[in-house]
């Protein structure tokens, strides 16, 4: 069971990471393109990868498409967010935004989180047992605090992608985040600045 948990971030080197195969990047751009096309996501693609919005999973990690209420006054967003589900409600969910942690923290804290791994019979993960309370009540997860975000569900404008737990650490490491009203580093710093003060 331990080298099942182990197998995401906990089990690559910086440098392994960085010399993912370009396949990698290749194959998540075209679900993220597909994304971007209606009549492509219409036209009968695997229903496991695209999930309509309110089909989600508690500790699930799904990127889409969002526009927030507001965007006009807040200070930057993410349009396209990498989220892990932590709590359903009638009109959305709250939930990870991985984008707000520097590509280098990801996959540690996503590896930190793999303490709360539900494994199926076969020792494979299959999502993560983690709520606010978990997170809020931890020092050890104070990367949380930038990521924290609460979602509607009439502001998603496309379908859910489903990241499949053995994708997450290629995932979690790709730069697809897309930041509305500031470049990639500000954020990134804002959040580092939040987490040292936790």
């Amino acid at each position: 069971m331990a080298s099942k948990l182990t197998s995401l971030a906990k089990q690559k080197t910086a440098a392994e990471i960085q010399t993912m195969s370009k396949d990698a990047m290749k194959w998540m751009e075209g679900k993220v393109n597909e994304l971007r096309n209606p009549a492509t996501i219409r036209s009968g693609m695997n229903r496991e990868t695209f999930r309509q919005t309110t089909s989600f999973k508690l500790g699930g990690l799904y990127c889409f498409y969002y526009s927030p209420i507001g965007k006009a006054d807040l200070p930057y967003y993410d349009k396209f967010p990498m989220v892990l589900a932590l709590e359903k409600y009638n009109d959305g969910f709250l939930g990870l935004n991985l984008h707000y942690l520097p590509l280098e923290y990801r996959l540690a804290f996503l590896g930190k989180l793999m303490d709360y791994a539900v494994l199926d019979k076969n020792d494979d993960i299959k999502r993560l047992r983690v709520t606010y309370d978990i997170l809020n009540a931890s020092r050890r997860l104070r990367e949380f605090r930038p990521c924290i975000k609460r979602y509607l569900t009439g502001q998603i404008r496309s379908k859910l992608l489903t990241i499949q737990p053995n994708e997450w650490d290629i995932a979690a490491y790709l730069p697809i985040h897309m930041f509305a009203g500031a470049q990639p580093a500000k954020v990134w710093q804002e959040s580092l600045d939040e987490i040292r003060k936790a």
